[in-house]
């Protein structure tokens, strides 16, 4: 008898009929989408009606500094008010990433214990800037879609879905500011009928990451010193910015390196984890949330952000990157090349997911193709507690866009100290031309 119970796409066991008919009225517009939880119900037509973190607010100067000086805390335009405004910005410009939150949660997710091995990564995210974020910037959306796609293959025993969403963040004048695209995948297996072996709950699940984690690196004061001649050669071009026309595809942008190993106190800095890993009495004494819920081996219940700090929750494990935590370090890579004169058009991100489930499509593989001596490489392997992040960046295309800009567009990557690929980051930047 086979362990796992095979599927067909488009064909649906009782179990499914109702959850995938729901999301595909979600993505089709004829239902409204459900409120995240432990929210009240939200009208998508009115912002009154949405959680705090979705509202439409103008920014302010020093949450944008705030995010800056978090991700890159050496470059005064991005931390300093009066330096941006001595370089004719009316306040401190927006680091790349700033407020973009992919709209992948447009379809809801699917209960974890509706199956019994589940695997679920956020794969890509990717932001084509019309403009600079400014503090004073009040965006609203427009033309959101939502996707819900079955991909599963025909008499698999893994069902395959992608969903994910793209929208339009546009300003007070109804101009667009910013396009983004964010896609995630949730994949399961479910044992057959009558099977009786060992089966996982939502915990096991959990823990089986750490039979994909990689030897760890260890860090030599021989490795601190090739840091430092990174930090050494970093430069803000500020106004010494290149002119669009001196600057030859192939060319490498000068390097740069996060502040050592990133470790699990790193991980809590950057992302402002708090009581996200905190349940409440109530939720501690409901069985349905403890049902999906990772439990650590002292069995505390943890949410799934834990997964992220490391062998203090998961035997034999230690910290893991959240999807962005090397692209936001390595933005800087482009933010030192343009300077005060250009500016970052695009950002985007992939990465290496843990399980091999996930690992069903090229991760960067056509951007790292322009590259010289990168052909036929794409992402390695996950970032991880202990590794330092090496951002590098090649020009592979030179463009004028339908606005006039003179566009370059960079393939963006960060390696660990031994050279694996730990993050592709496709993007293109603005600079003055001598025209």
């Amino acid at each position: 008898m086979a362990i796992y119970q095979q599927f067909q796409p488009g064909e649906y066991l009782p179990f499914e009929k109702d959850l995938v008919k729901f999301r595909e009225d979600v993505r089709d517009g004829k239902v409204t989408p459900p409120s995240p939880p432990g929210m009240p119900p939200m009208d998508p037509n009115d912002p009154e009606t949405w959680p705090p973190f979705m509202r439409p607010r103008r920014y302010t100067e020093e949450e944008i500094i705030a995010y800056n000086h978090v991700w890159n805390p050496y470059d005064p335009l991005y931390n300093d008010p009066e330096f941006a405004r001595a370089h004719g910005f009316e306040s401190v410009p927006a680091y790349p990433g700033f407020a973009a939150m992919a709209p992948i949660m447009g379809i809801p997710q699917f209960p974890k214990n509706m199956a019994d091995g589940f695997y679920y990564t956020f794969e890509s995210c990717d932001i084509h800037y019309d403009k600079t974020i400014m503090a004073g910037d009040l965006l609203h959306k427009e033309n959101t879609v939502n996707y819900f796609e079955d991909q599963t293959k025909a008499g698999s025993d893994l069902r395959n879905f992608m969903m994910g969403g793209e929208e339009d963040l546009c300003g007070e004048d109804g101009k667009r500011a910013y396009h983004i695209k964010g896609i995630v995948r949730e994949m399961y297996r479910k044992y057959a009928e009558g099977y009786q072996g060992e089966k996982f709950d939502f915990s096991r699940n959990m823990r089986s990451w750490t039979g994909y984690f990689p030897p760890a690196h260890v860090t030599t004061d021989e490795d601190y010193d090739y840091m430092k001649t990174i930090w050494d050669a970093e430069v803000m071009n500020h106004d010494n910015v290149p002119f669009w026309e001196d600057v030859e595809v192939g060319y490498e942008l000068p390097k740069t390196c996060s502040d050592g190993p990133i470790t699990y106190i790193h991980m809590m800095y950057f992302h402002q984890i708090g009581d996200l890993s905190i349940y409440t009495r109530e939720e501690l004494m409901d069985p349905n949330v403890r049902a999906v819920t990772f439990r650590d081996q002292w069995g505390e219940y943890l949410d799934e952000t834990a997964l992220h700090f490391g062998g203090r929750n998961i035997p034999g494990s230690r910290g893991v990157f959240y999807n962005d935590t090397a692209a936001r370090l390595i933005a800087r890579v482009l933010t030192n090349f343009v300077g005060t004169k250009g500016r970052v058009s695009r950002f985007g991100w992939q990465f290496y997911p843990f399980f091999e489930e996930l690992r069903q499509w090229p991760i960067c593989g056509e951007e790292f193709n322009k590259v010289p001596g990168m052909e036929g490489r794409c992402c390695d392997r996950h970032g991880s507690h202990g590794d330092t992040v090496i951002g590098r960046a090649v020009v592979t295309d030179k463009f004028i866009n339908d606005k006039g800009e003179h566009c370059c567009e960079v393939m963006l990557w960060a390696e660990d100290l031994e050279g694996n690929i730990i993050q592709g980051c496709p993007s293109e930047i603005v600079l003055p031309s001598k025209a």
